[in-house]
């Protein structure tokens, strides 16, 4: 424009000094051809007027020229201005809305569109006051319209299309150019996942605040920038005290470098790492982590951060060494335990293959520790057996090993010594527990030993043979009159026949395992009702490995002696339910089965667990199982019988008492016993058409148990004048080989054809 007015300026001094030029050449002119001086005046300044007019005229077309191009290129400018400003509302990141002083909506862009989920013919002409329900959304706008520049940040539910979100609204009033408010326009954004994000950080924020692990997140150097509270209960460093720290100003003397080596190479190249280390705590005390560090890396993969995980282990440590200390320990004497002690002397065992080495194992086992520990308590018997393991610690040397393997039974591992050097010493222990007398309370008992010595060489065979000659020769030891030490030899003549009964135990745990055994069973007929349901007593037979079967009368014994009753007896139980699932449409017409039960069983609280659990399983009644336990059995174990039988009569089983009559107090126990049978000794019946007191016994017997409302059976009914006379004396049930011969179990459902 300055520009402009400066041509101007020059432009009208030419025309000034041109108009000026033809004016003093038109009064030369004029004054050539001698025309008077007032006309040569006159036409001189008409002329100069019209040439400053014609001049004057082409200066102003030439501006109106220059103006017409200047509205143009304004026009274009503002023209193109506007598609700028058009295409920035449309397409602006955040949501836009222009509404007028009557809250009505005039233009939207497509971002808010978007936002609110409705196009944009829906929404130009809508009224917001008069639409939308969130109150302080109306509020902000209300103020906007007051003059007031308001904000919005909170829930929103589109009117028309019921779209939720979260939004955030900044509202700013529009005047008109005569100052007033002329509506107002709203700038919005949808901040809906922005705000999950948040919650879901509050929430992740609260788990790492309340977690029951120590955490802590340090930079890539290592310094501590955040602790939870949990790492301040673990460490008792306050987040004060540890914050702006390097992560390992708690770590103990007992973490070697080597560790923290290992552990920055993992966590560097990106690596989680975790183990087991020993901290300090503020007041000086050690304490052991499970530590895991997690690397943290951004969107490019770098590591910006490192999260420390800890987890105080202290107590689980220590418990964990209690519980490996008690696997290998018995908790009453402190000595290694049968597992530990076998473990080691395998480790024996192998140490002299193919060597010259001899260790030496001895068994002892307590002579009348029974009578103490029946006639004082278990108190007395276990403080006898602390002492007892005391005393014969004393007199071993450095290199022996002692273990209690059970009840009042040790052993003792002499290694590197020779056979005659362990029998000296061996006798010694003899001569001290000969010497022993134990005090409990006013009483005072003498105690002995058996003792059997057996070597280990390198022709000894394998572990379990070891076991067993010693063992051997420790009852030999009892059988040749007790408190004694016999040493195994392989020509001892005692020694073999205990042998053949070791052997024995080899077989039936090889049944077990191998599953060689097979149910069988003997029918029990009515006497007096000839409308009762037939019963049959489950027995049992076991196999050899040619497949021949083997009476229980061979190695139930055995089985007892060598603590494999209670194994057999489980095996009997699952198979005989098994068998009783399996015809369940068979069941009705038995009253009930009896399955035996030894008297190991009776105190075993797992196997009276493992009866109920199975026989729920096996969807049985069980009223209709009756489990028969010996008399002897009974009695020796009262006060676990009775619990185990009330239990199970709870439960809903029947007991018998079978072989009654063999103890001479029965009768006393009776009382206390809640059996609903009695099945007489065989003894008395298989004599009683030739024996007076043997009927009179069965007799009494019968006639007693009637009283106390039980039923009786009476074994060993082996032809019909026996049958008649137990029928005649009003027994109940008949048993033996005159009524049915053991069978396969399978039989018994055509029983009713076999009697």
């Amino acid at each position: 424009m300055q520009y402009f007015e400066s041509h101007k300026r020059i432009f009208i001094s030419i025309s000034i000094y041109i108009a000026s030029l033809i004016s003093l050449l038109a009064y030369a002119y004029f004054k050539y051809h001698n025309l008077n001086d007032d006309t040569i005046l006159s036409t001189v300044v008409i002329f100069s007027a019209f040439s400053f007019f014609l001049i004057q005229t082409l200066i102003y077309r030439q501006q109106l020229k220059k103006s017409r191009y200047q509205v143009t290129l304004k026009t274009d400018e503002l023209v193109q201005s506007e598609a700028k400003l058009n295409s920035i509302f449309e397409h602006s990141p955040v949501g836009i809305f222009h509404y007028n002083k009557h809250s009505v909506l005039l233009k939207t862009n497509r971002r808010f569109e978007h936002i609110i989920g409705a196009n944009k013919d829906g929404l130009i002409g809508f009224n917001i006051l008069e639409n939308i329900q969130n109150i302080d959304l109306s509020k902000a706008i209300e103020s906007s319209l007051k003059g007031q520049v308001s904000t919005f940040k909170g829930e929103y539910i589109s009117v028309s299309h019921n779209k939720k979100s979260y939004l955030e609204v900044n509202l700013v009033p529009l005047y008109s150019n005569t100052g007033e408010i002329d509506g107002g326009v709203g700038v919005c954004d949808d901040i809906t996942l922005q705000q999950q994000n948040t919650a879901n950080l509050k929430k992740l924020s609260r788990v790492v605040e309340c977690s029951l692990d120590g955490i802590m997140i340090t930079n890539t150097s290592g310094i501590i920038e955040y602790v939870n509270p949990h790492f301040t209960q673990i460490t008792g460093y306050t987040s004060q005290e540890s914050i702006g720290k390097k992560a390992n100003f708690f770590r103990s003397t007992t973490t070697t470098n080597t560790t923290y080596n290992k552990l920055w190479t993992s966590i560097l190249q990106g690596e989680e790492w975790t183990d087991e280390v020993q901290n300090q705590r503020k007041n000086g005390k050690l304490y052991w982590a499970k530590v895991t560090i997690i690397p943290m890396s951004n969107t490019d993969g770098e590591i910006t951060h490192f999260i420390g995980i800890q987890v105080d282990i202290t107590k689980s440590r220590i418990i964990s060494k209690q519980i490996t200390y008690q696997a290998k320990h018995d908790m009453l004497t402190d000595l290694i335990n049968r597992y530990e002690f076998e473990h080691q002397l395998s480790d024996a065992v192998c140490s002299v293959q193919g060597s010259q080495l001899t260790h030496v194992l001895c068994f002892l086992d307590l002579d009348q520790f029974k009578i103490i520990n029946d006639t004082c308590g278990h108190a007395a018997g276990d403080e006898l057996l602390r002492q007892i393991a005391g005393l014969i610690g004393d007199n071993l040397k450095p290199n022996d090993t002692l273990a209690r393997l059970g009840g009042d039974e040790f052993a003792v591992l002499m290694r590197d010594c020779q056979l005659t050097e362990a029998v000296v010493a061996a006798n010694e222990i003899l001569d001290k527990v000969k010497k022993f007398q134990f005090i409990w309370k006013k009483s005072c008992f003498s105690v002995g030993v058996s003792i059997g010595v057996a070597e280990i060489s390198r022709d000894s065979g394998n572990t379990s043979e070891v076991l067993i000659h010693a063992d051997l020769a420790c009852y030999a030891a009892k059988d040749l009159g007790r408190n004694r030490v016999h040493t195994y030899h392989d020509n001892d003549e005692l020694l073999t026949a205990r042998d053949d009964e070791f052997r024995w135990v080899n077989e039936i745990k090889e049944a077990l395992n191998e599953d060689r055994f097979e149910l069988y069973a003997q029918p029990i007929v009515a006497l007096q009702d000839t409308a009762q349901k037939p019963i049959f007593e489950v027995l049992l037979r076991m196999q050899d490995k040619n497949g021949a079967l083997i009476s229980p009368g061979v190695f139930l014994p055995i089985a007892e002696r060598y603590n494999l009753s209670e194994p057999i007896d489980r095996w009997v139980i699952d198979r005989t339910l098994q068998w009783m699932k399996a015809h369940s449409q068979q069941l009705d017409m038995f009253d009930h089965i009896s399955i035996n039960l030894s008297g190991a069983s009776l105190g075993d609280s797992d196997l009276l667990q493992h009866i109920m659990t199975t026989i729920t399983q096996a969807e049985v009644s069980p009223q209709q199982i009756m489990f028969e336990i010996t008399e002897t059995a009974a009695i020796s174990n009262l006060a676990s019988a009775t619990i185990f039988i009330n239990t199970l009569s709870t439960f809903g089983c029947q007991f018998a008492l079978d072989d009654f009559g063999s103890g001479l107090s029965s009768f006393a126990y009776l009382k206390n016993l809640p059996v609903n049978t009695l099945k007489i000794d065989g003894i008395f019946i298989k004599d009683i058409l030739t024996n007076p007191i043997d009927a009179a016994m069965v007799k009494s017997i019968n006639e007693i148990g009637h009283l106390m409302k039980l039923k009786t059976i009476a074994e060993f009914v082996e032809n019909d004048a026996i049958k008649q006379k137990v029928e005649a004396i009003g027994i109940d049930f008949a048993q033996g080989y005159g009524i049915g011969k053991p069978q396969p179990i399978d039989n018994m459902l055509t029983l009713n054809q076999l009697l």
